[in-house]
């Protein structure tokens, strides 16, 4: 049996869309790995380096967030935005990741992302 789970762990990779659809409009988030200075691609959430950052598109607004390494989340923010695959409360939400402003006022304004399947991306 554990030779199985290892087996299975090493074909299944956390490999979120690229693709959303945030409160009406395409969001694109492309996560780059930077440790090394080359900005290189990453789809795979298991494979973020310290120096990883995600970049954002969406409305008139693109982002770039840092990485965040706290325990148990998959996390980019640069303490205004926020971006997030899992954390603690809600556990993995690939499709349906975490997106969220910090308002001048102190209040927190989330977004509603989901994303957007191979099917949909085509029409």
């Amino acid at each position: 049996m554990t030779f199985i789970s290892f087996f299975l762990s090493l074909i299944i990779t956390l490999t979120p869309s690229q693709n959303f659809n945030c409160e009406g409009d395409r969001l694109t988030a492309v996560i780059r790995n930077n440790l090394n200075g080359d900005f290189a691609l990453t789809n795979d959430l298991e494979n973020i380096d310290k120096g990883a950052f995600i970049v954002l598109n969406w409305r008139d607004i693109s982002l770039m967030l840092p990485v965040s390494f706290k325990i148990g989340n998959i996390t980019f923010t640069d303490k205004k935005w926020l971006w997030s695959y899992q954390d603690e409360k809600s556990g993995l939400r690939m499709d349906n990741p975490r997106f969220a402003q910090l308002l001048p006022n102190g209040k927190v304004q989330e977004f509603s992302c989901k994303s957007i399947s191979t099917e949909e991306r085509a029409s």
